[in-house]
């Protein structure tokens, strides 16, 4: 909402343009995410972040990225792929394209106007990461076990393990060239959401059968 007040609010056609991409790339991302998110879930068996935590505990093998083979492992790629989607981290940073919309939403904006929207994209870079570190790899249990485990190191694994998915999103973005707005939506709808239907339905599966 901020994103799309923001270019609307510019009187600036490009920064319109920019916010509306982004509307519609948030909105078909929101999917994929959701329905990887709802995989772990079904293997947690609550909506409680602490327990999804807990139950994680005892080492690396204990994260729900080793559950359910290779299920899980798609799980987290098809989130990770989705999320960079979520906050227009490259190859999905359409909303501010540089070369076809001058800088996309964000056109009209200097100073510390223009400083919010770059604080508020990495904050949600390091959101999505945390997220994702919860979700599958043991949020802010040691990865060693009991080893090194405790309300200080609680804080350093979680921390470390957020600032891992933020460096590699930073990586992404000096490797991988943009998309395409159509190539964009194509990756949403005709890969990352049949993929996670099937996968969600499989994990499912097996945990019934299981």
């Amino acid at each position: 909402i901020g994103i799309l007040m923001a270019g609307w609010s510019s009187n600036n056609k490009y920064s319109l343009f920019g916010a509306m991409r982004s509307v519609a790339q948030i909105v078909s991302y929101e999917i994929p995410t959701a329905l990887s998110i709802l995989t772990v879930v079904i293997v947690a068996g609550t909506l409680n972040l602490q327990e999804v935590c807990q139950m994680q505990k005892g080492g690396l093998f204990n994260w729900n990225i080793f559950k359910y083979p290779p299920f899980m492992l798609i799980t987290f790629l098809i989130y990770f792929i989705a999320s960079l989607a979520e906050v227009n981290r490259t190859p999905f940073d359409i909303p501010e394209a540089e070369s076809e919309l001058v800088a996309g939403y964000h056109t009209e904006y200097t100073g510390m106007k223009f400083a919010m929207f770059y604080l508020a994209e990495y904050a949600n870079m390091f959101l999505v990461s945390g997220i994702s570190a919860i979700l599958f790899f043991g949020g802010w249990d040691s990865p060693f076990g009991e080893f090194l485990s405790g309300p200080a190191w609680g804080v350093f694994w979680f921390v470390s393990k957020g600032l891992f998915f933020v460096f590699l999103q930073i990586m992404l973005r000096w490797t991988l060239p943009r998309l395409r707005v159509d190539q964009l939506m194509y990756v949403s709808w005709k890969v990352l959401t049949p993929i996670s239907f099937v996968n969600i339905m499989a994990v499912g599966l097996w945990a019934i059968l299981k």
